[in-house]
């Protein structure tokens, strides 16, 4: 259905809001990652918070410059102008410190229309979130990260329907001062670079476990998640992009080939869950960063087209917790996914599914299982410099206890700076208890 009268009112509204934000100027603050390298912010991503192929190879080579242990430092990261060995701060190379302190910010603000809102409050714009982040590398054996939730408001994720047992979740169903979230530690881990000279990479602590192709923040639309990945059953506050406190070990296999897997230890039980991921990369940067040699003279789709599969698979146990803090009415569970991302020059397709079982997603004395999917697609294109535009259009399916919920997501993302996103996008949700029809904008900003 289209947007009715007060959708448009509401638009004209933002553009006025946020037109003071969004006037031209020097981006004086970048992130930490960019600072540590002296590199622009588009050396990673595409539209701010995306990653492009680059800094999907940041990610994976634990925050080192891919290729550095290798690898070929930005300009004016060479020895001599930094905490290297044999540089003129070479302490901070002895000390394994790194020479900056690498912490950045982002924040969101939030406006959101919906002709449905339970409440009664139609009209919702709210400050939703700001969050610290560090990260980096010690010398090259060891990387890390930190993501503390310094301010959020409410469940900022529009998939909160735990099996069609809760409301539709959207920004617009809070009031305009909904109650704060306790600030929290969202991941912080320490990740050992090559483990006893081994291929192997190991990392220890509280972080988002490898499954999926992408992580929740690797995204140009990040409200709401994938459904494939995101959604819970029941009362169970599972999903598979959810933060955990775990091991993790991780290898390159031949520069194609990532190989995953993990264990997580749950409060309450002396049960662990495990996990594993594989993914394989077919043409374009490989997980290290090194690109694909290009014939010249003769010119081939490989030159432009990258392919990426990705599999995985959790088994997990949790329950309803007594006054002693022990897990009972236990749920037995799994999920087992597949995805695919495929690259064609500006043109950028995603798609993942996923099949679980829950042998309790109610916690109830008496079990009743659950045998459920989830599936999302999502294609964007990328318009490029001078105008830094992506649309996109998402279609999801979540199979919930109560039926099925389909959600149809057409959007616009717009960077004016590096450090900041615009989204503007309409959300069509058809589940069991109603159709819900909401139009959302967000303004997002790193620093």
């Amino acid at each position: 259905m289209f947007l009715n009268k007060r959708s448009v009112a509401a638009f004209l509204l933002l553009g006025l809001v946020t037109a003071p934000w969004l006037a031209p100027g020097k981006a004086e603050a970048i992130p930490a990652f960019s600072r540590q390298h002296k590199t622009e912010c588009s050396t990673c991503h595409t539209i701010y918070p995306e990653l492009n192929e680059f800094g999907d190879a940041f990610l994976k080579n634990s925050y080192l410059w891919p290729g550095r242990k290798g690898a070929i430092a930005p300009k004016g990261d060479q020895p001599e102008q930094s905490g290297a060995k044999g540089g003129p701060n070479e302490w901070a190379w002895i000390s394994g410190l790194p020479e900056q302190i690498p912490i950045s910010f982002t924040g969101t603000a939030d406006l959101a229309y919906d002709n449905d809102a339970l409440d009664g409050n139609q009209l919702d714009l709210s400050a939703r979130s700001l969050r610290l982040h560090a990260g980096g590398a010690f010398r090259e054996a060891a990387g890390f990260f930190l993501t503390y939730n310094l301010y959020s408001q409410e469940d900022q994720s529009l998939t909160a329907l735990r099996g069609g047992s809760s409301p539709i979740g959207n920004p617009a169903n809070s009031s305009n001062t909904p109650q704060n979230n306790t600030p929290n530690i969202s991941e912080m881990f320490l990740l050992w670079r090559h483990a006893l000279d081994t291929p192997v990479n190991l990392k220890v602590g509280r972080f988002e476990p490898k499954l999926s192709l992408w992580k929740r923040s690797n995204r140009v639309i990040l409200v709401p998640s994938y459904a494939s990945t995101a959604y819970s059953v029941g009362n169970s506050p599972f999903s598979p992009d959810a933060p955990e406190d775990g091991v993790e070990v991780t290898a390159l296999i031949g520069n194609r080939l990532l190989l995953a897997g993990g264990v997580v230890d749950r409060n309450g039980q002396n049960h662990k869950d495990g996990y594993g991921h594989a993914s394989l990369k077919i043409g374009g940067t490989d997980f290290k960063g090194h690109e694909p040699e290009v014939d010249l003279e003769n010119d081939s789709v490989w030159d432009y087209l990258t392919i990426t599969l990705g599999a995985f698979g959790y088994s997990g146990r949790n329950g309803q917790f007594d006054t002693l803090g022990i897990a009972r009415n236990l749920n037995e569970f799994y999920r087992v996914g597949g995805e695919i991302d495929v690259l064609y020059k500006r043109l950028h397709l995603k798609g993942g599914g996923t099949f679980g079982r829950d042998t309790n997603p109610l916690f109830a004395g008496i079990p009743a299982e659950f045998e459920g999917h989830a599936y999302a697609v999502e294609g964007e294109y990328y318009l490029g410099a001078p105008v830094d535009l992506i649309p996109l259009f998402r279609y999801e399916y979540q199979e919930g206890l109560n039926g099925g919920t389909r959600r149809y997501i057409p959007a616009l993302a717009y960077a004016p700076l590096q450090n900041t996103r615009l989204s503007l996008q309409y959300i069509h949700t058809e589940a069991p208890e109603g159709t819900n029809k909401t139009a959302f904008a967000s303004l997002a900003f790193s620093l």
